[in-house]
C-alpha cells in the first residue's frame, strides 16, 4: 500500500514490533510455545498488512511523544472494509519504520489462512497455533509474559467473529 505519510517517515518492515522480540527469543532457544506461537502470528499479521485492500481510508492523530519533551508524534488510522490498523510513527523511536499498535479483521482476508478467516469455524485453529492463553466461551486469548503482543480471536456461534492484535506501546 502507497499512501502519504504526513510525517515522510520511510517505512522498513522489519521493524514490525514484538514480533522480532518473538523471533529473537526462538533463534536463542529461550521461546516457549506461546512465544513461537506469537512469532507466527505477527507473520500472519504482516501478511495482512502488506496485502492492499479495498478503499483504504487514512487518518492521522497527533501525540505528544512520551520521552522526549517537545517531540510531537503521530498514530496512522488505516480504515478497509473488514480491517483497521494503527501504527505509531516517531522520528525519535529506536524503530523510525512505524510501530504497529492495532490490528483488527472483522471479513476475510487475502493475508489470512483458512484457519483464522473471520465467518469460518476456525477449523484446526489450535492444531495450528496451540492452546490459547486464555479460552473462554466466546474468545481465544494468545498473549505472553515475554512479549508485550496479545491475539484476541472472538467467537460467536461457533464461528470466527473477528481478530483483534494488540501491541503494547509506552
Amino acid at each position: 500500500m502507497i499512501h502519504p505519510n504526513p510525517l515522510s517517515i520511510p517505512r522498513n518492515p522489519l521493524h514490525r514490533g514484538a514480533g522480532w522480540l518473538a523471533l529473537c527469543l526462538m533463534l536463542a532457544g529461550c521461546a516457549g510455545p506461546q512465544e513461537r506461537t506469537l512469532a507466527r502470528l505477527e507473520r500472519i499479521a504482516d501478511a495482512v498488512m502488506a496485502a492492499p485492500c479495498d478503499a483504504p481510508r487514512y487518518d492521522y492523530r497527533l501525540v505528544d511523544n512520551a520521552h522526549v519533551p517537545g517531540v510531537t508524534d503521530q498514530v496512522e488510522i488505516l480504515r478497509c472494509p473488514g480491517l483497521e490498523a494503527r501504527t505509531y510513527w516517531s522520528r525519535e523511536s529506536a524503530r523510525p519504520g512505524g510501530l504497529p499498535v492495532f490490528l483488527l479483521l472483522t471479513r476475510p482476508h487475502p493475508g489470512l489462512p483458512a484457519f483464522l478467516q473471520p465467518g469460518s469455524p476456525g477449523e484446526g485453529l489450535e492444531r495450528q497455533l496451540g492452546r490459547p492463553t486464555e479460552r473462554h466461551a466466546d474468545y481465544w486469548r494468545y498473549g505472553s509474559v515475554e512479549t508485550t503482543e496479545a491475539v484476541t480471536i472472538s467467537w460467536r456461534d461457533g464461528r470466527i467473529r473477528q481478530l483483534r492484535w494488540e501491541w503494547y506501546l509506552d
